[in-house]
């Protein structure tokens, strides 16, 4: 057991978010066993070996699945600590100085759920229903079904897991094994993410604990029945009688994809209700945790999900990323990397979901979780994955590395070991990372990482991509059919592909121009120092409302800053849509117009990307009298123009641009530095550069400072340098 209990915190340091434990800075790099029978008990032979070798490499932190109700006997028992303190005796029998993240699983219990049905999700396109269930089965599994679950918004819910929490909390917290717990990752909803259950598939969450909730949210925001109606003209509405939204109004939209405000208001609402609902349930939970324990405690959840989310982010992502962000309760910020083919695959960023550079302004720390197979096993859902032991030492680079780059960590998530077995006749269950170069890589990645703490945190980006979450309350998107699904897969364009070219696309391409660049959201820039920025991008940002116009007018719009409007952006200001908001802001003469054939080429200082649509859409379209011509759609109508003023330069895409040699381009022409002219995964953070490439080759690198590094990159590889001496580091 520990010899001091541990007191952790997040604190800023450096520009840093900093994990603390005991008042000692450490690097948030974790080893993690998964949920799944067979690789969860810490106790057990493989699990044990797998956290004593993560140990051996300086890896202290270990991450435990731990359910509630795993701990309740018996329906309204009470908890029986006895679990809890052999998963972390078993850690500590391995290691004796590990610190455990509990990841505390705080849904009700299967028993519950059956004696409380109206407190139970419900889906507007298909009635709940649990699968049979028997042996181990994994309790997340059915999640993107449609299970029966009880409802973020159920008061009878949180009141259950507040007792529970409280109870666990301050019992277990007094106990030695409670001495060597660092934090509690509070986990509920599709697969413990806070999503809401089924969404991909289905539409929740509609059921009677929902309804009564909304009707009080929405009692709370109009008062009476009058000023609900004029809200959603809609003579004669009632505050006593609206419901959720049925699964047609959910996909209908007005102009292209966006929803007028005048006519589905209520889809606003709604939408607004349900993740307003989800966040308050989470951080009064983290609130609870922070009371709760008898020391000061790191609170953890999956959040801030805007990456990567199968174009579902209004039926199941989190869209109240600013409510999170302001919260003193939650600490870090979790998230799976994005499951992209272009993002995962060798020469890919390998970034996670989150957008990390407002999460590190708001003293947050990000984590990504690494679920990356290796060669040893391959991928428990993926029977068509390959893996060279080449290539995972350049994955482990890589998916370690990046989020520490950004100001974050990582855990390494093992489902190796229930995989399957490697060598039957000689080997059985193991690790994804159970090899001795392996582990000698995560030792490196390890200690270039711990290295780190105690020197300023340094990202000299000089391009800005500016997102607004709250925006998908506005665009529609379809729920992704069961027909032939695959875990891992990227559903079809569908209706909406202009926020996910500007969000994934985008990033994925930024990633691969070689610039330096972050990200803020929409509620930053009046406060956010841009002083830095030459180049700024509004990527999903369909609303900019008044305020919001001003300062981009005012202290956006000048020093001859380059500003750029991607798809649908600046289109509504909360109030109306049409294309003249959009021109209000840029200056550029705007439309829209039907495409029977969306294709558009983009040409710019020689760098050319053929941009591709599903057909027909609705596109946004550009008048050149007072503009240049950047790009063209198929019909011979403007896709992309750009205007220059005194102040500054102004720039429409109606689709926003994705290729790295065109964002190269872009930056160029606004003056930004260009690390990198080829197109490899190339990403500065502090003190470090990380080059992640494909073909390799001989390179020219270019760091701010002014200093050229002349090297010769090996294929499939990833290489570390300082930043500031240009020495290799991990190579």
């Amino acid at each position: 057991m520990a010899l001091q209990p541990l007191s952790s915190s997040v604190e800023m340091r450096a520009g840093r978010p900093t994990l603390m434990l005991n008042g000692v800075p450490h690097a948030p790099l974790i080893y993690a066993l998964t949920d799944c029978p067979g690789g969860r008990w810490s106790w057990e032979e493989v699990p044990g070996r797998n956290i004593a070798l993560f140990a051996q490499q300086g890896v202290r932190l270990v991450q435990l699945d731990l359910w509630i109700e795993q701990m309740i006997a018996e329906p309204n028992g009470r908890i029986d600590l006895t679990l809890a303190q052999k998963q972390v005796a078993g850690a500590l029998a391995q290691n004796p100085d590990a610190a455990i993240m509990f990841r505390l699983h705080v849904n009700a219990p299967l028993w519950w759920v059956q004696q409380n049905p109206d407190e139970c999700v419900g889906y507007a396109d298909v009635t709940a229903e649990e699968p049979p269930s028997w042996g181990l089965q994994r309790r997340v599994g059915p999640d993107g079904g449609r299970p029966v679950r009880a409802s973020f918004a159920s008061l009878k819910w949180q009141e259950w897991a507040h007792a529970q929490v409280t109870d666990f909390c301050t019992r277990f917290g007094a106990t030695p094994e409670g001495g060597s717990v660092f934090s509690l990752q509070l986990a509920n909803g599709l697969y413990g993410e806070w999503h809401q259950f089924g969404f991909l598939h289905h539409d929740p969450d509609t059921g009677v604990a929902a309804t009564r909730s909304y009707r009080t949210w929405l009692k709370a925001r109009y008062h009476d029945d009058a000023s609900l109606a004029r809200a959603w003209n809609r003579p004669g509405s009632r505050l006593d009688a609206v419901t959720a939204p049925d699964s047609p109004s959910r996909e209908r939209a007005d102009l292209g994809p966006l929803r007028d405000p005048r006519k589905q208001q209520d889809l606003i609402d709604y939408f607004t209700w349900l993740h307003s609902t989800m966040a308050d349930a989470l951080l009064g939970l983290a609130a609870n945790v922070k009371r709760s324990w008898p020391r000061p405690i790191v609170t953890a959840a999956f959040q801030g999900y805007f990456y990567g989310q199968f174009a579902r982010n209004a039926a199941g992502s989190h869209l109240a990323h600013d409510q999170i962000l302001a919260s003193p309760h939650l600490d870090c910020l979790c998230s799976p990397a994005s499951y992209t083919d272009g993002v995962r695959a060798m020469g890919g960023s390998g970034h996670g979901r989150g957008i990390t550079g407002a999460v590190r302004r708001a003293g947050k720390l990000w984590l990504d979780e690494n679920d990356h197979g290796t060669f040893l096993v391959g991928c428990p859902w993926d029977k068509n994955f390959h893996s060279t032991l080449e290539d995972d030492i350049a994955y482990i680079r890589r998916n370690a590395l990046l989020p520490v780059l950004r100001g974050g960590g990582q855990w390494w998530f093992d489902f190796g070991m229930i995989a399957g077995t490697p060598d039957f006749a000689s080997q059985g269950n193991i690790g994804w990372w159970d090899h001795p170069r392996l582990a000698a890589e995560i030792k490196a990645v390890h200690a270039v990482a711990q290295a780190r703490h105690g020197q300023p945190f340094l990202r000299p980006a000089d391009v800005l991509v500016i997102h607004d979450p709250w925006s998908f309350r506005h665009t529609v998107a379809q729920r992704w059919s069961l027909e032939g699904f695959k875990f891992g897969d990227q559903p079809p364009v569908g209706p909406n592909p202009f926020s996910g070219r500007g969000m994934d696309g985008l990033l994925e391409g930024l990633y691969r121009s070689g610039l330096v660049f972050d990200e803020a959201l929409i509620g930053e820039i009046a406060t956010m120092d841009l002083s830095s920025f030459k180049l700024i991008i509004f990527g999903s940002t369909v609303v900019l409302d008044d305020t919001q116009r001003q300062v981009m007018a005012q202290k956006l719009a000048n020093g001859g800053r380059h500003l750029v409007l991607t798809g649908y952006a600046g289109w509504s200001n909360g109030r109306e849509i049409g294309s003249g908001l959009a021109q209000a802001v840029s200056g550029i003469p705007t439309s829209g117009r039907d495409l029977a054939l969306p294709t558009s080429v983009l040409q710019l200082d020689g760098a050319t990307e053929n941009q591709v649509l599903e057909p027909p859409k609705h596109v946004p379209a550009y008048d050149v009298s007072a503009a240049q011509v950047a790009g063209r759609w198929a019909d011979g109508s403007i896709s992309a123009a750009w205007r220059q003023t005194p102040a500054a330069t102004w720039w429409a895409f109606g689709l926003a641009p994705v290729a790295p040699s065109v964002l190269r381009a872009l930056g160029k022409r606004a003056g930004c530095h260009v690390i990198n002219e080829h197109d490899d995964a190339t990403l500065l953070g502090d003190g470090l550069l990380m080059i992640h490439t494909l073909a390799g080759g001989p390179r020219t690198l270019r760091l701010p400072g002014g200093r050229a590094l002349e090297v010769k990159l090996p294929p499939r590889s990833t290489t570390v340098y300082d930043a500031q001496t240009g020495a290799v580091l991990l190579g």
